[in-house]
């Protein structure tokens, strides 16, 4: 089992499935960053997304963050810790980029869920969403944030002005084409669900 971090704040960070283990134990909601598909394929994307959720810790519900929904997610943290009448502990999560090999296409050719790398490589677009995540919930108060967490908010914050094109730019973009690019930054304002809580206090 991953040792557990960040668990002395409410507001933690860190990459991929591996990552989500370290950061999620106690955590009431849990945001999955993952702002550019890895393929133009809708079914691939969703069966992508379908496979990471499958890969988080159990318990808490699993929202998904991009660049667009940042107040959405704040929305939905302020009304869980009313809900509950004490904070809620909030792990975001940043996809990064997973490279498919052959045995992944297999895995998914049979339906069957693919194994998320302990280690996805780094992706410019879901750090600087993941940041978003973290500014929005600082504008409402929420800011008891772990380092990761500040320095992935600091890279949103000081890059504002120009996000939609580093991700434009990014290596990301460059594999996926144009038209999906723009399609994936013309993502709605509202709350994604990925998964319902399973009983989390």
């Amino acid at each position: 089992m991953a040792e557990r971090t960040q668990e002395q704040y409410q507001v933690r960070f860190a990459w991929g499935a591996r990552g989500a283990e370290r950061i999620a134990h106690g955590a009431h909601l849990v945001v999955w960053v993952d702002v550019l598909p890895n393929t133009p394929d809708a079914g691939a994307q969703r069966r992508a997304v379908r496979n990471a959720t499958a890969q988080l810790p159990d318990g808490p519900e699993v929202v998904l963050g991009h660049l667009a929904n940042a107040g959405a997610i704040a929305e939905r943290v302020t009304c869980l810790q009313a809900e509950r009448g004490d904070r809620c502990i909030v792990a975001v999560v940043a996809a990064g980029l997973h490279h498919a090999g052959a045995l992944d296409d297999a895995a998914e050719a049979a339906g069957e869920t693919v194994d998320v790398p302990d280690a996805p490589d780094f992706a410019v677009e879901d750090l600087l969403a993941a940041g978003a995540v973290v500014d929005a919930l600082a504008v409402v108060g929420i800011d008891h944030t772990s380092p990761e967490a500040a320095a992935a908010c600091a890279a949103y914050t000081g890059l504002r002005r120009g996000v939609k094109h580093l991700v434009s730019a990014s290596e990301s973009a460059g594999v996926l084409g144009r038209d999906h690019v723009h399609a994936a930054l013309a993502a709605g304002p509202e709350l994604v669900v990925l998964r319902e809580s399973r009983g989390r206090a």
